[in-house]
């Protein structure tokens, strides 16, 4: 529909109050964004403001603090170094009273080994002198007994009865409660043991080292009283094993030395003794064994009272081995025929 030049002249009207109101309506927006920006900045410069306050207080706080751990650190440190000090102190007077303390004791310790010495010298002295006078009583009175000897191991005069001749004997004091004759000894095969029956009858080596004391001396000694018998041995593994026999006693030479008694025995080394019993003594120069066939002797490189040939040979060769039946050995030690490093014989009179 066609509009009229009123309604349009209204309109226009209606247009122009519009767009008054719509100038004002931004107007009073802009004030009001412009007020609302001052408060903000207002507030804004407040909360700079208080937050400034707490950092320069905090600051403030951290400063106070380092200045007092800074003044605490100094104080510990002047406290320490005090200690220390008196320490120090303390320490250089104990270590002189320590010094002091040390001289004198050293000075003391000097005099006692002066006087140590001096009675060292004195009791050797006595020692040999004693040890001399006797060795002295003992060649004028031979004793008939290792029992009647000194408790120390070593060698004595020995005889036998007052028509016989006395003779050296090594009397052994420290084994099963002492009294033991030596008859036998060899630890280091520095003595040759292959020998002829005329030195297996009087004896050879030294009796201080290795040894056979000798049969005729070892028949006089056991066919008026009852003796027993001690046998010693060792491998060179460093074993250790040990014979006594209750009973042992040999004939004389016109019974070619025959093991005539052998008692019970006890021990550690197992009995190779036991074949033995009742057999003659044989060298390479004599042959009383009951082997047929040769001398064992001869075959085995040594003295003893074989069977055919033995289960014991300790006068057999010093040799370091595990199968040589002609080495010094005793096979129930270790049931085999090892060479040994060390055997002893001794007897000892029974006490009735």
């Amino acid at each position: 529909m066609a509009i009229g030049g009123f309604e349009m002249e209204l309109l226009m009207t209606k247009l122009d109050y519009l767009q008054d109101k719509l100038q004002a309506v931004e107007q009073t927006m802009k004030s009001s964004l412009k007020e609302t920006e001052l408060r903000l900045q207002e507030k804004l410069e407040k909360h700079e403001n208080k937050i400034n306050e707490k950092i320069d207080y905090l600051e403030n706080i951290v400063k106070t603090s380092e200045e007092n751990t800074r003044t605490n650190l100094e104080e510990v440190k002047n406290q320490l170094i005090s200690r220390m000090d008196n320490m120090q102190l303390q320490l250089s007077t104990e270590t002189k009273t320590i010094q002091e303390k040390t001289q004198t004791e050293l000075k003391q310790l000097g005099e006692n080994k002066k006087t140590l010495d001096m009675l060292t010298d004195l009791v050797r002295n006595i020692s040999i002198q004693g040890k001399f006078t006797t060795k002295l009583l003992n060649f004028m009175h031979p004793v008939s007994s290792c029992r009647q000897a000194l408790s120390i191991s070593d060698t004595y005069m020995f005889k036998i009865g007052e028509d016989s001749k006395p003779f050296n004997v090594f009397c052994e004091q420290n084994k099963l409660e002492g009294g033991w004759i030596v008859i036998q000894h060899r630890y280091e095969g520095s003595v040759d043991f292959y020998r002829s029956w005329t030195e297996y009858r009087n004896g050879f080596g030294n009796i201080n080292g290795e040894f056979w004391l000798g049969l005729e001396y070892v028949h006089q000694l056991t066919k008026n009283r009852p003796h027993e018998l001690l046998v010693e041995i060792k491998d060179f593994h460093g074993n250790y094993g040990y014979a006594k026999y209750d009973e042992f006693e040999i004939g004389d030479e016109s019974e070619l030395y025959a093991l005539k008694k052998l008692g019970t025995y006890s021990g550690t080394s197992g009995d190779s003794m036991e074949i033995h019993k009742n057999q003659k003594f044989s060298t390479f120069d004599r042959d009383n064994d009951r082997w047929k066939e040769g001398n064992c002797a001869e075959l085995r490189h040594g003295a003893w009272w074989y069977n055919e040939c033995y289960n014991s040979n300790l006068n057999g060769r010093y040799r370091n081995t595990t199968n040589d039946y002609s080495a010094m050995m005793w096979y129930h030690f270790k049931t085999d025929v090892r060479g040994l490093s060390y055997s002893r014989m001794m007897i000892r009179g029974i006490i009735n």
